[in-house]
């Protein structure tokens, strides 16, 4: 089993990119098919983010598109009748793993209790325990390039997540904020959300331009932002 396996064990994989990033979209298109799976298909689909005019209460207008974005996921999933989704960054880079890992990983998302699970992340940088599938964790994570999740949770952290973009900054149990910090508040403020971690880690993150921060000037001022691009794939290739 691999990941072409994994993909399959959802009614549907999402990937959010804006439409004008057409970069990390050839860059994704190709990602997938060095494991062996030619996107976009019925099951796999770019889904279209969000890009709002106005950051309101949240920290950079890209933090509140992100936010947006994935609220949206999880209410076309709700429309759809999916029970069980993968969503991804477009962003992502799936990790050179051995099928067995995946295969493991895959058999605890079958037989073990989970209702989010994030098999991609930047933190924790070390795995919880020298294991291979999915742990339980209740620890903070950051970054949010491939997790999935199933069954009533989908509507609860959708309905969650609109809560949160309700509330001010600072709210105590959460308000207009990045998206990784209601990934994480949402495991111990609705009842009943089973979080797991995969480990070892299946997908880190590309070395493309933010969409969520502010951008810096190299990303704004040309030559530099030509430079820096270019740099950039050199980058991506070395890693692959």
């Amino acid at each position: 089993m691999s990941f072409p396996d994994l993909f399959d064990h959802f009614d549907h994989v999402y990937i959010v990119n804006l439409p004008y990033r057409d970069d990390r979209r050839r860059e994704t298109i190709a990602d997938f098919a060095r494991v062996g799976v030619s996107i976009p298909n019925d099951h796999i689909t770019f889904f279209e983010a969000s890009r709002p005019t106005e950051k309101g209460e949240f920290p950079s207008i890209g933090s509140l598109g992100n936010f947006l974005s994935q609220t949206r996921v999880l209410a076309d999933a709700l429309e759809r009748g999916f029970e069980r989704i993968l969503i991804c960054e477009d962003d992502l880079e799936l990790n050179d793993l051995p099928d067995a890992t995946v295969a493991k990983v895959l058999s605890d998302l079958k037989t073990t209790h989970w209702s989010i699970a994030a098999l991609g992340y930047l933190e924790p940088e070390i795995p919880p325990a020298d294991t291979v599938g999915l742990s339980e964790w209740t620890g903070g994570t950051r970054g949010t390039q491939f997790w999935a999740i199933q069954g009533d949770s989908i509507r609860a952290f959708h309905d969650y997540l609109e809560l949160v973009r309700s509330r001010p900054s600072g709210h105590p149990e959460g308000g207009s904020m990045f998206f990784d910090g209601a990934f994480n508040m949402v495991r111990t403020i609705v009842p009943d959300t089973t979080f797991r971690l995969a480990t070892p880690c299946l997908a880190g993150q590309r070395s493309s331009r933010t969409d969520i921060h502010d951008l810096r000037f190299y990303d704004r001022v040309e030559p530099f932002r030509s430079i820096v691009g270019a740099l950039r794939k050199v980058m991506n290739r070395a890693k692959g």
